[in-house]
């Protein structure tokens, strides 16, 4: 059942439709919590309620929901914890939920969610503690977008386990300590977000073998040292795959034809 875009602002008899797999509400008027009848609808694989203004403490009612493949709450005011139920939806593939009002941690029984492809929690500002270690063990995971939250402690050097991972940016955070050389491992990476941290020490060479890598964010970190030549080596590679975007705070030594902006 889709009904996006169409200025809706009521669904109260949703739950009539107790068997219904696939429902997208996305982008229309409605405010307030999902109705109660919303409990009926456990059957659905793929819900999508992105841009509205619901609110309220949306995993009440979808912590059940254990048939899920796809989830898309982002862009609302839902508020509440990340439940630990979540790790039974042992079929989630792609989870969005960034741009809420969500607080705390991710749980560890998310870690069960071994088909998990798609994780977005950005611009939460009061999503908190560590950056879970076991999302190195999600190994289907492509994309992975935990900026604009308040996660702290070091970047786990087990996402460096993550071989296809093609999106990750874990920007605007209260993360420390040095960026680890295992993120070098990322071999699918195209995109990676590291601005607007305290990571120190200098940027790993091991960069240099991140191939598909096209866009590379470092600026406003307490980074410093020589740009490695094996970064720099990215930019210049014929008919390959280019490094486009360089940026990198301006305490490390970059000339103007390898880093593209300093700050």
């Amino acid at each position: 059942l889709f009904l996006e875009q169409n200025q809706l602002t009521n669904v109260d008899a949703i739950g009539e439709y107790r068997h219904l797999e696939n429902l997208a509400l996305s982008k229309n008027a409605f405010q307030g919590s999902l109705p109660e009848s919303f409990r009926n609808l456990n059957k659905l694989k793929t819900l999508y309620l992105h841009t509205n203004a619901w609110t309220g403490q949306v995993f009440e009612i979808l912590k059940d929901f254990k048939d899920l493949e796809l989830l898309d709450i982002a862009f609302n005011q839902f508020e509440g914890t990340f439940p630990p139920e979540l790790g039974d939806m042992k079929n989630l593939t792609r989870f969005f939920a960034g741009h809420n009002r969500f607080e705390g941690e991710i749980p560890q029984q998310l870690s069960k969610c071994s088909n998990l492809k798609e994780f977005q929690v950005d611009g939460s500002h009061d999503v908190t503690g560590k950056i879970p270690t076991f999302f190195g063990r999600l190994e289907k995971l492509t994309f992975l977008k935990l900026d604009t939250c308040a996660f702290t402690g070091v970047l786990p050097s087990e996402i460096g386990n993550l071989k296809n991972l093609t999106f990750l940016d874990v920007s605007s955070n209260y993360l420390e300590g040095n960026i680890p050389t295992e993120l070098g491992g990322l071999e699918s990476l195209v995109t990676l977000g590291l601005a607007n941290n305290d990571f120190e020490g200098g940027v790993p060479s091991e960069f240099g073998n991140l191939k598909n890598l096209e866009k590379l964010y470092l600026t406003n970190t307490d980074l410093s040292g020589v740009m490695p030549q094996e970064v720099c080596d990215l930019r210049n590679r014929g008919n390959d795959t280019v490094l486009e975007l360089l940026q990198v705070p301006c305490d490390v030594e970059c000339d103007t034809e390898c880093c593209t902006m300093c700050s």
